[in-house]
């Protein structure tokens, strides 16, 4: 309990002295009148607060002796991400790069702990388990961890929904994973809810420091978790937890490639912004949680109906596209 408490007053002393690191070590968001509408500068210190407590917990794991390279793997690339997503945030690393340095981090943890790759699949709505082959193994584990990463750091653009969303995943990894994580899920939790607090009134941003190591580290999660409770945490399952993320990151890049556009190049497209057109923040914040929780919780009562939540939540999730892009076309049109 001591060390739950310690880890959570060192992400609380990172928020509450956030604005004098911010300044002291030059991890500032500053507002440009396009995207970025805050009033002043923001400190970037909200993937420290969660994560560094995270790496610390990484640390007593394997100072425990307890699924020692495990651990140790989690807590040098949540260290590695924390670190890249810190130089991103001072001097933005070109995406190809970026994507390139994920995949490079990602490949050597699967490497070193064989139960972070997908192996396998089994679905819900399939009686065998698909066994593909080892090349394609790691393809598609990159994919997918690569993918949920992107996915996760374009969604960061409104306060809360990144933390929002992750502490939702962490939600969903205590009801499916092993026991051994659950100190681990603690302390992200603990670490999420504290900095959320300040996040919410624009006091921090995560940063891409922030949504690269904490999305790493849930996603390596669930890849564990899954390859462990597969019988409950089935394909289909892990996939309805992160299905509004991607599937926004994917429409966004193909609309931006349709467009002439690079896939990687910043606008106000996305789900959240839409929402911000329909309603005040603080609801569309409810309502895109609600498209990843509500589903997800469903998924856990009664799992033979996967399929059907994951149609449902799809259709309202084109509905509020195609609606709040047409609204926001009538209103640029009486302008």
């Amino acid at each position: 309990m001591l060390t739950y408490v310690l880890l959570g007053a060192f992400s609380i002393f990172i928020c509450v002295f956030s604005r004098f690191f911010g300044h002291k070590f030059g991890l500032l968001d500053f507002p440009d009148g396009d995207r970025k509408t805050h009033d002043s500068a923001v400190p970037l210190l909200g993937g420290i607060a969660v994560t560094v407590p995270v790496i610390i917990m990484c640390g007593l794991c394997v100072f425990g002796m307890r699924h020692m390279p495990l651990y140790a793997v989690l807590g040098v690339v949540a260290t590695m991400f924390l670190l890249v997503g810190m130089i991103d945030d001072s001097i933005q690393i070109r995406p190809l790069y970026r994507l390139f340095i994920s995949t490079i981090i990602f490949l050597s943890a699967v490497l070193v702990v064989p139960a972070l790759g997908v192996d396998f699949l089994l679905f819900s709505f399939y009686p065998n388990l698909i066994t593909p082959d080892t090349w394609f193994v790691m393809i598609f584990t990159m994919f997918c961890l690569v993918g949920v990463q992107n996915a996760t750091n374009m969604a960061d653009g409104k306060n809360g929904l990144v933390i929002g969303l992750s502490l939702i995943w962490t939600t969903l990894l205590f009801v499916y994973g092993p026991f051994h994580l659950q100190p681990l899920l603690i302390v992200l939790s603990v670490g999420l809810v504290l900095t959320l607090i300040f996040n919410l009134t624009g006091r921090l941003f995560l940063g891409d420091s922030g949504s690269y190591s904490i999305s790493a580290c849930i996603g390596l999660l669930t890849v564990y978790s899954y390859g462990i409770g597969f019988s409950e945490m089935r394909a289909d399952v892990v996939a309805l937890w992160f299905l509004i993320p991607i599937v926004d990151c994917l429409r966004l890049m193909g609309e931006r490639l349709y467009k002439g556009r690079s896939p990687f190049r910043s606008d106000q497209n996305h789900l959240h912004h839409i929402l911000t057109h329909w309603m005040p923040w603080r609801w569309g914040l409810l309502v895109y949680l609600s498209l990843v929780a509500v589903p997800s919780g469903l998924s856990i009562l009664m799992p033979e109906w996967v399929a059907a939540w994951a149609a449902v939540v799809l259709v309202v999730y084109l509905s509020i596209v195609i609606l709040g892009k047409r609204r926001f076309v009538r209103e640029i049109g009486k302008v």
